[in-house]
Formats: structure tokens, C-alpha cells, sequence
């Protein structure tokens, strides 16, 4: 018996073929819209049939890394060259060295040296990288540069307009941030609870300009995705889970940009402490088309 078939036989898994998860098989599935636990093989069969699919993580769990490559793999073995995935963690005037990173020209120490990576990047995400190499899976930096996004922090969506075009075209070319919608009201009540610097004492102003240095990203991706989109493909983006939850944020502007016949698919990965098979699941219809729970593996940090 192979690796392949014991993993297919480990209880409580259903139907995982991705060696990325072997060393995790506790995780439970609930899909959003009637609330029901549901298997593994669904939600990818699923996934398959969009021509976006959104995982939202929490970026320093490495049990959601390991479930995001098992989606990435379970993708590719049932769209092959139709998958493209793009990626927050890499920003669009980092593309050509990605690229020459892909094609083998450089090694991963390399595109380190060439770009600034994640500090989790090695272990994290250079597996899905890699994966997406040897498989000639493309992969998009979707993300806008953190140079940009310090500027419309400092001065609003405004100081766009002032950059020039050989920095400005590494943004998106519509950048929209209402001011009383669905997710600046998530937004603010996100901030409100950090307490300290960002909580309810922080300037209304210096918000609104750090909610639109976030609408920024959103539309950036969300651009970037468009971009990759030809017939048939099903594009695979990984992003933090606030641009994704409840299918606000980069979800809604790509839906913004491809209204007639986009299907996106929202897969939300939660760590939870303590039991799987118990964990609560709050506004399970609000969150995405799928929440998966993972364990917390995570040490407590202090404070």
C-alpha cells in the first residue's frame, strides 16, 4: 500500500489524494450555504467548475499553508494547464523576476536576493511556487507594491494621480473605496477592536486613508486576476482572509470587473483551538462558500 492509499483510508478524510496534507488529516468542511458538513472531493469538484477560486488564510498558520497547497494540487489534477494562480504575497513590479524564477533562470535564493519575500516565504509558500514550476502552472504577483500603498496611506487615493506612469501602472487603474458600504463598515469595525494605536482613538481621517490604501490591494488583485483570465482557465488566488470573507473586498471588485458569467468560489480556512470536530462555526453564511477548519497549531505569543 502507498502513501496515496493510506491517506485516502485515514478516518474523518475524505478523499484527499494531495501528499500536502499527509501530516494533517483532521480538518472539517462546512459549506456556507445550507451549513452542512460537507467532503473534500465536493468542495473541489466544485471549485473546479469556477473560473475563480479564493482562499483566505490567516498568514502565519502553517496547517492553512498546508491545506492551501492540497487545494492547489486537487486543482491542477483536475484542470491541468486551464489553472493559473495569483498570489498577494508577490507584487506586480516583482512579475518579471517570478518569472525568470519560474523558467529556472533563477534559483530561489536568488529571486530572495532580487526581491523582498515573506519572511515565512520558505516555508509557507515557496512549496506552492515550486509546485506551480514544475507543473508550468503560472503564477501571478497580484499585489500592489508596498511603496504605493505607504503613499496613499500617507495621502489618500489621491496620491495615485501623482505618481508617475512607471509607478502607477503597478496599481490599479480604477481604485474605489465607498465610504459606507458592507466592508468599510467591516473595516472600521475590524480597526475599532485592535485597541491601542488603531482602536476607536485613531484620527477618522488617518482611517479613511488607511481604508483606501486597503481598497488599493483589493483593487489590484482584483485587476491582476481579470487580467489572468482567458477561456476556460480557473485562477487560484491566495490572499489574507479579510480581502475574501463574506465575498467582500478583492471577491466583490473582481465581480465588479467580470459581471456576465464569473462564477467565484470562497474557501475560508480557519485555525481553531482545541477540537475540530466541535468548534463553533459563527455566521457560517456570511463567511465564503466554504469554511475549513483546521487545528491550531500555533504557540501562544505573549501579550
Amino acid at each position: 500500500m502507498n502513501r496515496r492509499d493510506v491517506l485516502l483510508g485515514l478516518a474523518g478524510v475524505a478523499l484527499v489524494p494531495s501528499m500536502a496534507i499527509a501530516k494533517e488529516p483532521e480538518f472539517r468542511i462546512i459549506e456556507t450555504a445550507t451549513g452542512k458538513e460537507v467532503r473534500w472531493k465536493s468542495m473541489l469538484d466544485n471549485a473546479a467548475k469556477s473560473d475563480a477560486v479564493f482562499v483566505g488564510e490567516q498568514h502565519d498558520d502553517p496547517e492553512t499553508h498546508r491545506m492551501e497547497l492540497a487545494i492547489l494540487e486537487d486543482l491542477h489534477e483536475r484542470v491541468g494547464r486551464r489553472l493559473i494562480l495569483t498570489m498577494e504575497m508577490f507584487e506586480r513590479d516583482q512579475q518579471v523576476v517570478l518569472d525568470q524564477h519560474l523558467a529556472g533562470v533563477l534559483t530561489e535564493d536568488e529571486l530572495g536576493k532580487k526581491t523582498k519575500l515573506w519572511g515565512n516565504y520558505a516555508t509557507d509558500y515557496a512549496p506552492m511556487v515550486r509546485f506551480a514550476a514544475k507543473n508550468m502552472v503560472p503564477v501571478v504577483a497580484a499585489n500592489c507594491p508596498n511603496s504605493i500603498i505607504r503613499k496613499v496611506g500617507q495621502g489618500g487615493i489621491d496620491a495615485l494621480a501623482k505618481l508617475p506612469e512607471s509607478e502607477r501602472r503597478f496599481a490599479a487603474k480604477t481604485v474605489i473605496a465607498p465610504a459606507a458600504d458592507a466592508y468599510s463598515d467591516k473595516f472600521t469595525e475590524t480597526m475599532s477592536g485592535m485597541g491601542g494605536s488603531h482602536g476607536p482613538a485613531m484620527d477618522p481621517a488617518m482611517l479613511r486613508r488607511i481604508y483606501e490604501a486597503q481598497c488599493t490591494r483589493d483593487d489590484t488583485m482584483a485587476e491582476s486576476i481579470h487580467r489572468a483570465m482567458t477561456t476556460g482557465s480557473v485562477v487560484l488566488h491566495i490572499n489574507g482572509g479579510f480581502h475574501s470573507e463574506s465575498g467582500l473586498g478583492t471577491v466583490a471588485r473582481l465581480q465588479w470587473r467580470r459581471p456576465l458569467g464569473h462564477r467565484s468560489t470562497v474557501i475560508q480556512v480557519v485555525p481553531v483551538k482545541g477540537s475540530i470536530k466541535s468548534a463553533a462555526v459563527p455566521k457560517v453564511q456570511a463567511t465564503g462558500t466554504y469554511v475549513v477548519f483546521v487545528p491550531d497549531l500555533r504557540k501562544p505569543t505573549d501579550g
